[in-house]
Parts: structure tokens; sequence; C-alpha cells
């Protein structure tokens, strides 16, 4: 099993299927889980030699994560997919766009894989791009699809959630509640402006626009946020059971009584000879010093009389014993 540092749960109901890229985790004693890179297939996978046409920055201060769609149909087969993001560069690097590459720094595919996307963005926070402007502070998660009515499918929404995990580790994100941060201006908020946002967001939180889509949109917050925090929990130890003692006898039965001059020592009901009592029941086998040294007396005692007894009458009987963003539709 390879749980480590960060059960696959996947999260909630977000069980991996095959095809889907999960988190794996490393074994670390006395330490919380925490997940590590899932399997992301990288830029020159889909992109070959369309470079970047312009400098990219890094994000200094990443504040939360931020959930998109392309927008692009729901129709592309697997073998699809690099063209559709190959469509997409050409889309965001046109002038209507002007941005220097794609603006996403990863994509999910309707079949579970992840890909990256803005140059650079495996090793690093590169600072992203976003219809209506960016807030800054947040890497970009994109959805590969159209989910205005249409929900993605449950392999990319356990390899989002994989994705998302593993950013909140390699960013320092505890993805625990809100975050406060000052915008750098979008259309939905002002440069200057305090924007409080949980730690996975979508698009619509950060501008005026529809995206992530209808029936994407709930799912943020329900299953994508919750399902990554469930990723950084520690694991639950498993308590081992408390084993059940042997119930002791009480001490009156613990020990025989010592027999006096006066009177006869008193068998006990219970298996073995002398002072030597076996609990047959619990397999617990005492030794009462005492009693064993009192019965050793009588024993002489009563030796003596059974030698008479011999003397007149011949041996007795001996003791027995017992043992037990897009083929752009423009509304990116």
């Amino acid at each position: 099993m390879t749980l480590s540092r960060r059960t696959l749960v996947a999260a909630t109901a977000l069980l991996p299927v095959a095809g889907v890229a999960a988190a794996t985790f490393s074994d670390a004693p006395g330490a919380a889980a925490a997940p590590t890179q899932p399997p992301i297939r990288p830029r020159a996978d889909w992109a070959g030699t369309l470079a970047p046409k312009g400098p990219l920055e890094d994000e200094p201060d990443v504040r939360f994560l931020l959930v998109h769609h392309t927008q692009t149909p729901n129709t592309d087969t697997e073998e699809k997919i690099p063209g559709r993001l190959q469509s997409i560069y050409r889309f965001h690097t046109s002038a209507e766009r002007g941005w220097a590459d794609v603006a996403y720094n990863f994509f999910v595919d309707p079949f579970g894989t992840i890909w990256e996307g803005r140059a650079g963005s495996l090793t690093r926070p590169v600072m992203g791009d976003a219809t209506g402007g960016s807030q800054g502070h947040a890497l970009l998660c994109c959805f590969v699809g159209d989910h205005t009515a249409e929900p993605p499918t449950p392999a990319a929404m356990a390899s989002m959630t994989s994705l998302l995990a593993w950013l909140a580790v390699r960013e320092g994100l505890d993805l625990a509640g809100p975050v406060t941060f000052t915008s750098r201006g979008s259309n939905k908020w002002r440069k200057g402006a305090e924007v409080t946002t949980e730690q996975v967001a979508g698009h619509r939180d950060m501008s005026a626009t529809e995206c992530p889509g209808e029936a994407l949109y709930p799912l943020v917050a329900g299953q994508l946020l919750p399902g990554a925090r469930a990723l950084l929990a520690p694991p639950t130890p498993v308590a081992s059971p408390t084993p059940t003692p042997n119930p002791m006898p009480s001490p009156s039965g613990m020990l025989r009584p010592t027999p006096t001059a006066s009177e006869p020592p008193t068998e006990a009901p219970t298996a073995g000879v002398g002072g030597v009592v076996v609990a047959v029941g619990g397999g617990l086998l005492l030794t009462g010093l005492s009693a064993a040294l009192g019965a050793l007396s009588g024993r002489r005692g009563r030796r003596s009389a059974a030698e008479q007894v011999e003397q007149d009458h011949g041996p007795a009987d001996p003791e027995g014993d017992e043992q037990a963003d897009e083929e752009p539709d423009q509304r990116l």
C-alpha cells in the first residue's frame, strides 16, 4: 500500500476509479499524512513546440486555489485532449486575449488525466490569467469541458481533488478555513479591496463570470474542498484491543486454611494436591505457600496415624494426581 505523508480517501464520495490519478501516501510514523504529487503529464506532452509568447512571472503569495472550466464540448475523446489544449493555447495567446501562455496552471480532463498548463507550473507557482481579471494570490486549476449543465466525471473529480491537495501542501495551505487578501483588481473586486474566500474557490467568486458552470460551482465547496481537506488530515490511529484479564479468585479462595492441631485438615474442592490450587476453568495455577506448609504439617500428622494403621491393618491406598478554457466559444 502506498499510503504516505499526503486512505486514499478518495474524498467523501470521490473514490478513485480506473484511470484516475490519485494522490499517493508514504508511511511516516508519528507524522500526519500529506499528499505527494499525483501523476501529471508535463506541458510538452500536449504543447510540443508551442512555447510561451512572453515572460511568465511567479506568484509570490499563494493564498488559495481557483477552479475553472474551459466551457468546451464534452464530446472530446481521450485522443483529442492534446489537440483541445493546443486550441486553448492559440486562443489565449491571440490578440483577443493577449496572454503569454494558457491561462491555467493545470488542466484535468474528463478521463482523469492531469496536465501541466502554463509553463513551469509543475515546479513552481506561476502566476496565471483569468477572464475578468486575475485577483492574484491563486493558482488556477481547470476542468476540460462544459459544466454549465453537466458535472465533471467521477474520474475528473477524483483527480482534481488529488491535485488540489498536493498544491495545498506544496504552497503551504491548510485548507482549514477562509483567507483574506488584498485584490489586485478584477471586474468584480476593485484593486485594493479586501477579499475573503475559502482556500478552494470557484472562478465566479473572483470575477463577474458564470465559470465554472452551474453544475460544477456547488461542487467546489461541497466536494472538492472537503475532499482535498480530508487528504490533508492525519490518519486516525486504530486502537489496539485491550486484553480482558482473567478473573482473579477471591482472597478466600486463593489459600487453603492452615489446619490446627485440634482440627483435621479440610480438603478443598479443587484439583491438585496439598496447597496447590488449580483453577481449571481459567487455566490459572496458584500456589498458596502458607497453605502448602500447613498442609505438609497436617500430612505429617496424618502420616504418623497412617503408619499406626499400617502396622495394624496393612498399607493405605496411594493418593491420585489429576492433570489438566477551449476550442473557445469566447466564454472563457
